[in-house]
This record gives C-alpha cells, structure tokens and sequence, in this order.
C-alpha cells in the first residue's frame, strides 16, 4: 500500500513524466466514476443488515458536527481573514474517509468492513459537506449557492447510486451474476492502488512546513473527532470490528474533496492545501494509536 504511495510521491519529482495535477484528476475522476463504484456495490452487497445501517452514520454526523462546533470555538476570536477561518473549520471537521479510510480498513481489520467507510462517507460526511459545510461557508463569507443545485451534485454521485444498489440486492437476498461478480471485484481491486497513488501525487512536502500553524487543526481532526466517535459509538453499542473501523473514519486526516469546495467558493486553498498534507503525515501517528484505543475499549 505505501509503496503506491511512494509511485505518487516519485512521479511529482521526474519532470518528463505528465504534470502530477493532471494526471491525479484523471485518475481520481476514473476511481470516483468506475473503480469506487464497483467496490461500494461489492461492499454494501455484504454488509451486514441492521442498526448498523444507522448507527454508524449517527457516529460520523456527530463526530463531525461536534468537531466543527470545536473549530468554531477555536478560530471564532483569531484574527483570521474570514475565507482563511472557514477553510480551517472545514478542514477540521471532514476526513477523507473514502480514499485513505478504505485502504487502511481493508489492511488493518478486513475488507469485510469496507461498507463502514461506504455509510460514513455516503449517507453522512459528503451530503453534510454540501450543506452544513457550505452553510458554514456561507455564514462567515458572502459566497452563497442553491441548496438545490447541491442536492443535485449529492444525487449525482456515482459511488451514492452504486451504494444504494448493493444495498437494495442485499436487502432483497439478490447476488450479481458470476461473471458481472468477477468484473466488479477486478474492478473494485484496483481502488485502493490507484487511490494510494493518487495520494502520492496530492502530497507536497513544502507544505509540512507549515505544521505549526495546523497544530490546532491536526488536534480537532486527528484526536478530538475521533474521541467523539468512539464515545458514541460506545454507546450506541456497535460490535467491536464496526466500532474500531468506525473510530478510524472519525480520525482520517482532512478530506481532499474540500479542497474542490474551498476552490469552488473562493477560500484560501492554499491552508486547505497544506492541511492535507501535515493532517496526512501525522495520521501515520495517530491511528495506529486510534486503532489500540479502539481495540481495547470495544
């Protein structure tokens, strides 16, 4: 997995090779359009049915709205220019629960549990970046937009649809044909390398110098989201494999799909940018941490 990683981060210092912008679009765009897909059906067509359905959903809406209302409270007094304060409290809040959280869930508890990453990021983190998110932005700046037009980007989403449909055939005891099986697992196989690849290409390391202006968001995002989620799920009682991968989405590091939100509202990419990079690195730290913690509580 990391040697993907290491592809990613080569590529951007040959330079004959195509510019790494480039071809990390092109690649996310295949993983979100066809690879993703393929694997949230496999997924979700064996998920377990039950109140899982909605328990880690509720884990991932509160572990995100309480770090948020901490980023709040963090930057409310900063003297930060208002597109600086929004893009923190965003990158604080929203981890990147699908392109890393499914290749260290599939490495560290099993690919059986990939449709925690599926429910946490499709039926909680992504339609609450389109609107708490982009309310949140709308509050602190003058950039607004049709809720409407973000319901239909939320609809839009390809993995959205693919999760519903393996949800629809494992409620209805269906199974994909053996060929069409094959092809969607061949197909789903390839996203965690190509995801770890994209990875790479995002990571620049003149970035990490700027670790001590995240340290505050590093500790909203990588400790204190997922302390909120292991509570709650504690509580809400899931079972000891759902509850450590769930801990684990709550402390991914900061969501690459925020960096298109703050490009598409005119918000100081380049800190969302860089808290991309220093959340990610220190994330090698904090979740093995998480996972022991997890392990041992549920």
């Amino acid at each position: 997995m990391l040697g993907w990683v290491g592809a990613g981060i080569a590529w951007r210092q040959i330079r004959w090779l195509p510019a790494p912008e480039q071809v990390r679009r092109v690649v996310a765009n295949a993983v979100f359009t066809i690879f993703l897909p393929a694997l949230t059906v496999g997924s979700m067509l064996h998920a377990p049915l039950g109140s899982v359905l909605w328990k880690v959903p509720l884990v991932a809406v509160l572990s995100i709205t309480a770090t948020l209302a901490c980023a709040w409270l963090l930057f409310r007094d900063h003297l930060l220019e208002q597109r600086r304060k929004a893009a923190f409290m965003l990158t604080a809040a929203w981890g990147n629960v699908t392109y890393l959280g499914i290749p260290v869930i599939s490495a560290t508890i099993g690919a059986d549990q990939t449709f925690v990453a599926v429910l946490y990021d499709f039926a909680a983190s992504t339609p609450l970046l389109w609107t708490l998110g982009v309310g949140t932005i709308s509050a602190m700046t003058s950039r607004s937009g049709s809720m409407s037009g973000f319901g239909r980007q939320i609809l839009a989403l390809p993995p959205l649809w693919a999760a519903g449909l393996g949800l629809l055939l494992n409620v209805m005891g269906l199974k994909l044909p053996s060929h069409l099986d094959a092809i969607v697992r061949a197909a789903g196989a390839l996203v965690i390398p190509l995801m770890m690849f994209v990875l790479g290409l995002s990571l620049r390391w003149e970035y990490l110098r700027r670790w001590h202006e995240l340290f505050g968001i590093g500790i909203l995002k990588l400790v204190v989201a997922p302390a909120v989620a292991i509570a709650v799920a504690l509580i809400v009682g899931l079972d000891r494999r759902t509850l450590v991968a769930t801990t684990l989405e709550a402390g991914m590091p900061t969501m690459m799909l925020v960096l298109v939100v703050a490009e598409r509202f005119a918000l100081d990419t380049d800190a969302v940018a860089a808290a991309i990079a220093v959340t990610t690195v220190a994330s090698a730290a904090t979740l093995p941490l998480w996972w022991f913690v997890a392990s041992m509580l549920a």
